[in-house]
């Protein structure tokens, strides 16, 4: 290419170095420098590419990667234009956005979206919508909805900002000078008087307000009677006429009676019946008994006097409660009858253990002192004991020892049922 040749992809003069001779543009910025690097490589990948899916763009140089709308695009747009919803069959994600939409029909029930054709049924009121408003950083004011419809004299905090710390100078913490001081004293006091004042003029008493006269200008009739020449035009001064407040009324208001109201609605009954026995019976209402009063001293029967009484219309009702305590009671009595066995049978199973000990006790005693006559009765002379004595002394062992005998048999003959030897002789 030429020297000045102009730029394929800016359309300015390059007048730069390392222009590539494959390439039918010089590389004057880093774009050209890019694309200029890239070379034959990206000329061979945008001819491998498919075809765009768009009708309306089509290639317009491989070499400088551009695409240009179709010169059929005029009819897109004009049909396009065109008043009415798409055809059936071409509206896959199509919904109506304006009134041009919808043409001469209505809304299409298979596109799920709220539809408003001819405006028909949309809220035009825009009292419940808040503008989208900003504040002063050019955030947006989200408390916008909170906020609306309060008055000035309100403050609403809604940011996280209100909830922090304050921070505050010192000379806006100082203490207000003696000259700030008398000047809101003043002000209030003003207007503290400004309130007590209208509050006493509302309550003293009213005076009827005074109209002014009017002034009234005519011109008389000259034919009329009593003209005079001299005075063509006359002035009236009409002044309202004082009322005497003492004065009676001069009207009486009478009352007007009311009218008869309008009549009642007819009661319809049912046709006349024979009364039957068991109808007196019903409606047969017994003489009034008094259990306090009777003045004539009449002998009424017991039977009217309770009657009477009222006692026969009163259902006797029994509380349910007294089940209750009854079973509670029974449970009580019946655990206190348990615990009294079970205290009384430890008391007793006590009792045959002792005794059991002291029987034991009292049978080893009885051995001991079987043994230890045993051994006397065994042993010959003792030490000092001469050989009367011992004799003496094993006759009455032996004696002993029969007699004791004697008690055993006696023991087991009465247990056995029989009479012993002892009894036979006591009964002869």
């Amino acid at each position: 290419p030429p020297q000045d040749a102009p730029c394929r992809l800016h359309g300015r003069q390059c007048h730069g170095e390392g222009q590539d001779p494959g390439v039918n543009f010089w590389p004057c910025c880093h774009e050209c420098r890019l694309i200029a690097a890239m070379g034959s490589k990206a000329q061979q990948l945008l001819r491998r590419l498919p075809e765009p899916r768009r009708e309306d763009l089509e290639v317009a140089d491989v070499s400088s990667a551009s695409f240009k709308i179709a010169s059929k695009s005029t009819e897109i747009v004009a049909a396009v234009t065109t008043r009415g919803p798409p055809p059936y069959g071409k509206r896959h994600g199509w919904q109506p956005r304006s009134l041009a939409d919808y043409g001469d029909g209505g809304a299409f029930p298979e596109i799920h979206v709220a539809q408003y054709p001819m405006d028909m049924g949309k809220s035009t009121s825009s009292g419940k919508v808040v503008a989208l408003q900003a504040d002063e950083n050019g955030k947006i004011a989200w408390d916008a909805v909170i906020k609306q419809g309060s008055k000035d004299k309100w403050a609403v905090w809604t940011r996280p900002e209100d909830s922090r710390e304050k921070w505050s100078s010192a000379e806006a913490l100082a203490r207000p000078t003696q000259d700030l001081d008398s000047i809101n004293t003043e002000r209030t006091q003003k207007a503290l008087e400004l309130m007590l004042n209208s509050k006493v003029q509302a309550g003293l008493p009213k005076r009827a307000e005074e109209k002014a006269p009017t002034f009234v200008r005519y011109t008389p009739n000259p034919d009329a009677p009593g003209y005079t020449p001299n005075c063509k035009e006359r002035v009236i001064k009409v002044v309202e006429r004082q009322v005497d407040p003492f004065m009676p009324p001069r009207f009486k208001h009478k009352k007007v009676p009311r009218g008869p109201p309008s009549p009642p609605p007819p009661v319809h009954h049912s046709p006349a019946r024979k009364l039957t026995a068991q109808d007196q019976k019903d409606w047969k209402i017994p003489p009034s008994v008094s259990n306090w009063k009777n003045a004539k001293g009449y002998t009424i029967p017991l039977d009217k006097r309770l009657a009477a009484d009222g006692r026969n219309l009163q259902d006797v009702a029994v509380n349910d409660k007294f089940a209750a305590l009854s079973e509670d009671l029974y449970l009580a009595e019946r655990k206190a009858r348990e615990e009294i066995k079970i205290r009384n049978d430890m008391v007793r199973q006590k009792k045959i253990r002792e005794e059991e000990v002291r029987e034991l006790q009292l049978r080893e005693l009885a051995a001991q002192a079987r043994t230890q006559r045993a051994e006397l009765a065994a042993q010959g002379t003792t030490e000092g004991e001469s050989a009367r004595e011992a004799e003496e002394r094993k006759q009455r062992m032996e004696v002993l020892n029969d007699r004791r005998r004697e008690i055993e048999r006696d023991q087991r003959l009465e247990l056995a049922g029989k009479k012993n030897k002892r009894g036979r002789d006591e009964e002869r």
